[in-house]
């Protein structure tokens, strides 16, 4: 998935699920003195069951990089298989779920970076701290600042980054020319300006300046870039529905309601969207930097576009997106060997090699330095605004209860942008649901 999608109405009861079979402590069991896996010579190797759920072309992209390792580790045999959408509430996080509770997960699998702590909460996965720490490969500081952010729970690392992605602005240089506008905007009172200026014609030939997604992921940027907070610090309060918190979707949807901006509705929202960019439908939008490589094919030679930081408000403050791979506490051998794969998936070369085939983020530092990767980020630029937003990631709140609140907040954009209700009675109410939660 080169995307965040909604969270599906099962959030509660995945949550509730998953607190019933395993209980809230955390587990490192199974973590000392694994550094590699042992040559398994002479023997049949040590097999390891990898799920994961990106699909179409991405999981044809796995799949040929997992034939690679296992050629090249003829003593490690890694068995990958799309188990459907990873994402919060999708067919892989209830698999996962099921299989956590008969006792026989996977021995990886990869985690939606919202879903982080519902999953290290449950004391079945391997605190992968020591590992790290002792890994030339995956020491904390071989990872480009901020990758490491959803990783993390009370302290340890239960992931190391895999599909990494960030939302970034997209514009179109050629309507931006013709409305005579030198740059892209940098706060919100140029978005809304330039937004303005960009809206021309009417009926199905109207172009709209701006299409703001409604989605939660792009929500955590608005809530934060506008100064305000989503949950409380020890979590269980919200704090978004909060003044300080609505600048940024108060801005939005003052566009929409004056006609510089429009919205779409329904399950393929994701999508029509990103083809309204596409069409020039729309000269600015939100959107993933996942997106990038289907834009570029979309676009052709149709017009000049580019990406840029996503425009601040009070501040600036990007949210996590992707996912990472975790390692679930199986038998010593099957960890030792799931964790010399994901050394090798996180590599310089093979980062750089995933970013360039899939529009993903890299996650080392090295990868930057390396002369393809170079030539790559010149021919196509796009890419490197995300690498420059990942100085200001904010870690989602690490709360097990999160995916449940983001429900809510999906049903409260959806409310506010396809039904027109008021954005601070709406995320007023939305907070005090969300509440129950926490608690």
């Amino acid at each position: 998935m080169k995307k965040s999608t909604q969270i599906i109405a099962t959030t509660t009861g995945i949550l509730t699920a998953l607190t019933a079979v395993t209980g809230c402590g955390t587990s490192s069991s199974n973590t000392a003195g694994l550094t590699q896996a042992a040559t398994q010579s002479g023997k049949q190797p040590v097999t390891v069951t990898f799920w994961y759920g990106v699909g179409s072309t991405l999981s044809s992209d796995i799949q040929q990089m997992v034939a690679e390792f296992n050629q090249s580790h003829p003593g490690i045999h890694v068995v990958a298989t799309y188990e459907g959408s990873y994402s919060g509430g999708g067919a892989e996080q209830q698999k996962l779920l099921a299989a956590i509770k008969a006792g026989s997960p996977p021995d990886i699998a990869q985690i939606e970076v919202h879903a982080m702590p519902l999953f290290a909460s449950s004391g079945k996965l391997v605190n992968l701290t020591p590992l790290m720490q002792q890994s030339r490969v995956d020491a904390p500081d071989n990872f480009l600042q901020g990758m490491l952010v959803s990783t993390q729970y009370q302290g340890n690392s239960y992931g190391v980054p895999f599909n990494r992605s960030v939302p970034v602005l997209y514009y179109n240089k050629t309507l931006f020319a013709q409305a005579g506008i030198a740059h892209p905007p940098t706060n919100w009172t140029e978005m809304s300006m330039d937004a303005a200026k960009l809206t021309h014609g009417s009926g199905n030939s109207k172009v709209y300046g701006f299409e703001p997604l409604v989605d939660w992921w792009p929500w955590e940027y608005a809530v934060e870039s506008s100064g305000g907070t989503i949950l409380n610090a020890s979590g269980t309060k919200a704090t978004f529905g909060q003044a300080n918190a609505l600048g940024i979707l108060n801005a939005e949807d003052q566009l929409v309601k004056q006609g510089d901006a429009t919205v779409e509705t329904g399950p393929n929202y994701w999508t029509l969207m990103t083809e309204d960019f596409i069409h020039g439908r729309v000269a600015m939008d939100i959107d993933s930097i996942g997106s990038a490589g289907t834009v570029t094919q979309g676009v052709g030679t149709n017009f000049q576009w580019g990406t840029a930081l996503l425009p601040k408000d009070a501040t600036l403050a990007v949210p996590p997106g992707g996912g990472d791979m975790a390692i679930f506490n199986t038998s010593t051998a099957q960890v030792q060997a799931a964790w010399q794969f994901i050394q090798w998936w996180t590599s310089p070369a093979q980062s750089a090699k995933w970013s360039m085939e899939t529009g993903y983020l890299p996650v080392q530092k090295a990868v930057l330095q390396d002369p393809t990767y170079q030539d790559f980020l010149k021919q196509h630029p796009q890419f490197t605004t995300a690498i420059k937003e990942l100085k200001d990631q904010v870690p989602s709140p690490s709360s097990p209860n999160y995916l449940a609140v983001l429900q809510g907040v999906q049903q409260g954009l959806q409310g506010i942008f396809d039904e027109g209700k008021p954005v601070a009675t709406t995320m007023q109410q939305v907070a005090l649901q969300a509440d129950s939660n926490l608690n």
